[in-house]
């Protein structure tokens, strides 16, 4: 059963919840396209097994704790070409960490995406269900109580609105702003002592709460520091880019600057009406940073805004095959106005559409299997 909506309409709480009392399996996925990221959560049975942001790659975040240089660059070499689930098994399998330690990374990793998400007013979510321990190794996963989420999570946003009274941004870099002979007349505790260790005047917030591999304990620790005098933030100068034209925009997303193309494109929906042609230009950063499901979903924008773009569903289309769409795929296709289309892009279109064609006729054609296979008889 597919579940789909605004965040607007009902919000994160009351959906997890709704999946924990059904005891769903199945993945949960929000789109919040202000901030552009995505929160995907696994379910196993009503419960949380794994989840990650598309902005921090899960693989990314496993790999930092290979401590061997040899392994490490085999996995860099190899990771992106085998799925999750297989790479969480080869972690075990080639012995690179233990059970417990692969448990307790992915649980910092949950709790850190759901205490994210808490905060998100707006997006827009769907839940699909899905075999999960067929596309997982679910018995080296955590299996977290949604309900223990919410409680701790509650809590959570209540500190985070004063944690963030000091600390304006992540990317801003921690310098010590006290002598180190000062430093070692105050009681500290021993997470207050490892944070201060990592602290180099090189290492941004986020660097230091990747080190650590806890979010909210280390920013608190942090806020802390800060606020006994310890250490200080540096904003992060001189890397802010904003283009003033379309034109600029589109030279930063070829230019691979695709941080500073949103930012430009969230600062132009400020000072100017042209919010379609912005949406468009924003599907095109989606498409080469490998969010097409946010690209498809700023083409739907799109074209409910305008009475009819044909050359704009082709990217819809090619959006809904690529995040495994197929049937609204086939849909798009066949509703494109050939007199829209340029003669280069009927091409492609035609081509699309043969494609598309011949994959339903497959499906439709398909023998079921028990036509195809003798089963013996059981006495």
């Amino acid at each position: 059963m597919a579940i789909t909506g605004s965040l607007k309409e009902l919000n994160i709480v009351d959906i997890l919840q709704m999946l924990s009392l059904s005891q769903k399996s199945g993945i949960f996925k929000i789109i919040n396209t202000n901030i552009n990221n995505t929160a995907v959560i696994y379910i196993y049975n009503g419960k949380v097994i794994l989840s990650y942001l598309s902005s921090r790659n899960i693989k990314d975040r496993l790999l930092s704790e290979i401590n061997d240089i040899g392994n490490r660059a085999k996995y860099d070499a190899n990771y992106s070409e085998i799925n999750l689930g297989e790479f969480l098994k080869e972690l075990l399998d080639d012995n690179i960490m233990s059970k417990n330690h692969l448990i307790d990374i992915i649980t910092k990793e949950v709790m850190s995406v759901i205490y994210k998400i808490f905060k998100w007013e707006e997006g827009n979510f769907s839940f699909d269900d899905y075999q999960i321990n067929k596309l997982l190794p679910v018995g080296i996963l955590p299996s977290i109580k949604i309900e223990n989420l919410i409680m701790e999570g509650s809590r959570q946003i209540d500190e985070w609105s004063i944690i963030e009274s000091k600390i304006k941004s992540l990317t801003d870099t921690v310098v010590f702003d006290m002598e180190s002979e000062d430093i070692n007349e105050i009681n500290l505790t021993p997470k207050e002592w490892m944070v201060i260790s990592l602290i180099n005047g090189k290492r941004n917030v986020q660097d230091i709460i990747d080190k650590s591999g806890e979010e909210f304990e280390t920013a608190k620790t942090i806020y802390g520091l800060i606020t006994t005098g310890i250490c200080k933030l540096i904003p992060k100068d001189g890397e802010k880019i904003i283009a003033k034209t379309t034109e600029q925009i589109i030279k930063l997303i070829e230019n691979g600057k695709f941080n500073n193309a949103v930012e430009s494109i969230r600062d132009h929906r400020l000072i100017e009406n042209t919010p379609n042609a912005l949406l468009l230009l924003e599907a095109e950063i989606y498409w080469k940073t490998g969010q097409l499901d946010l690209a498809a979903y700023n083409y739907e924008k799109y074209l409910n805004n305008v009475n009819s773009h044909s050359p704009i569903k082709y990217d819809l289309t090619l959006s809904y095959i690529f995040t495994g769409n197929i049937d609204k795929a086939y849909t798009i296709i066949n509703s494109i106005k050939k007199d829209e289309l340029s003669f280069e892009l009927i091409e492609k279109v035609e081509k699309l559409k043969a494609l598309l064609n011949e994959s339903c006729n497959l499906k439709n054609d398909r023998i079921p299997i028990y036509q195809r296979i003798e089963y013996e008889e059981s006495e």
